[in-house]
């Protein structure tokens, strides 16, 4: 059995007010919400990939005046 590390970026993503589902969260990114969910879920990401999570999960943070996070804070598992 696979076992992956789970990033900080679910628990960044259920600071949002209203709560944001993946598929909000990938669609904000450019992505597909499969490509979403393996980078959320810990699998290898690329860095472009990862900086398109931040630059969309820092957007809507901002919008609701939460603190900004870095590529660091996510916890990605980036190759």
């Amino acid at each position: 059995m696979l076992v992956m590390a789970k990033t900080k970026l679910k628990a960044l993503r259920g600071e949002l007010q209203p709560k944001v589902a993946q598929e909000d969260m990938a669609h904000a990114a450019g992505l597909r919400v499969s490509t979403y969910r393996n980078v959320e879920y810990g699998r290898n990401t690329s860095y472009t990939t990862a900086m398109a999570v931040l630059k969309a999960l820092n957007e809507l943070r901002s919008k609701q005046e939460l603190p900004l996070v870095t590529l660091e804070d996510l916890g990605l598992s980036i190759v």
